[in-house]
């Protein structure tokens, strides 16, 4: 087994900016096979499908493309769609997303979408790999190969390819306007260029309650809209690094049960943006921080100073500020595991990988 780089994850966290904004400036170009297309079709609907990391990416993304296509984006898990799926209608479009491009679902995926002749395309940041040659068209996800498991600048990365995939598209299917793309690029510019930020606000935050994280074992994410996405990728970096038990629930259904099981040992943490839903966020964070001392919020906070609160320069919009909002997750992840002292080359289960294997090819890591 070839070792891994335990501060590899630090230096691609610090990329995300550089290679978003790269992502950003080149899109037109980056996604021009796949606006063409869609515009020369008419679908009825996307699917995105996609495991881990991936399959948040497409959750986090939906809404925003659901917002510019008119059309709805449903999505499935890569095995759910390869094994499950028994509806396969004409029009309908498959986006694959594989960072690596050898998921062995994903491949199985891709293979039933051939199979009954369904438009589609993968998304992955190596061109060469199985997924490309099995899959109708391509969109690569351009921010350089990130040798290490657990993602982070991929899933920024990822996202942004899907909005700028759709954001190309709706331009030239005439779904929206030149106005509102141009509006629209800019306030995704705005949110990427503040990514930096992020990571520096996000640094001193946990360096604040630095011992109290470190010591977490059980933890919720919450959040709304296309932040349940955020949760959810954000919950699984810790459990892929820290490995205690992070849970990820859309707020509502938070309150819906899991609430329930929020013990004084257990903490919580609620990203809550100046927003639609933020009068429900803030009456949660405050009515939970008065009764649990482990209680923190992503995004300012009304009538408070705690420093559990990483008020921090968010932008708060409705849908860029999904790429600085998994920033202090990711960070969270990287610093509690290194805080623990985990190393991350001892796996928990090692055997299951040859059990149960998930890749068709291992990464060559550098």
């Amino acid at each position: 087994m070839t070792l891994v780089d335990n501060d590899k994850m630090l230096e691609y966290i610090h990329e995300e900016q550089k290679y978003a904004l790269h992502i950003f400036d080149n899109a037109e170009t980056i996604c021009k096979d796949f606006a063409d297309n869609y515009a020369s079709k008419n679908y009825g609907r996307v699917l995105i499908v996609a495991s881990g990391t991936s399959n948040n990416s497409g959750l986090t993304a939906k809404h925003f493309m659901e917002y510019v296509l008119k059309k709805p984006v449903q999505l499935f898990s890569s095995y759910d769609y390869a094994h499950y799926n028994k509806l396969f209608c004409p029009n309908d479009l498959v986006i694959t997303v594989t960072q690596e491009g050898e998921s062995t679902n994903t491949i199985d995926a891709i293979n039933v979408a051939n199979e009954h002749n369904i438009d589609n395309y993968v998304v992955t940041e190596n061109v060469d790999n199985t997924c490309t040659q099995l899959a109708k068209g391509k969109v690569t996800i351009d921010c350089d190969r990130e040798y290490f498991g657990p993602k982070t600048k991929g899933y920024t990365c990822t996202v942004l390819t899907l909005y700028m995939m759709a954001l190309e598209a709706a331009r030239k299917a005439a779904s929206i306007t030149q106005a509102e793309y141009e509006e629209l690029r800019e306030r995704c510019r705005k949110s990427l260029s503040n990514i930096d930020t992020i990571i520096d606000e996000s640094e001193k935050w946990f360096e604040d309650n630095k011992e109290e994280l470190i010591a977490c074992e059980r933890a919720f994410v919450v959040g709304y809209g296309p932040h349940v996405g955020t949760a959810l990728e954000g919950a699984l970096k810790s459990l892929e690094t820290v490995r205690y038990f992070y849970f990820s629930f859309e707020t509502e259904e938070f309150l819906h049960g899991p609430l329930a099981s929020v013990k004084p040992d257990v903490y919580t943490f609620i990203i809550a943006p100046k927003g639609q839903d933020y009068e429900r966020s803030n009456a949660l964070y405050t009515s939970m921080a008065e009764q649990n001392e482990h209680v923190f919020a992503l995004g300012k906070q009304d009538n408070t100073t705690s420093k559990h609160v990483l008020a921090g320069s968010f932008t708060d919009d409705e849908y860029m500020s999904v790429f600085e909002y998994i920033v202090p997750l990711q960070l969270l992840a990287y610093r509690t595991f290194k805080g623990k002292g985990i190393d991350l080359n001892v796996r928990n289960y090692p055997r299951t990988g040859e059990a149960v294997p998930t890749k068709a090819k291992a990464l060559e890591r550098k």
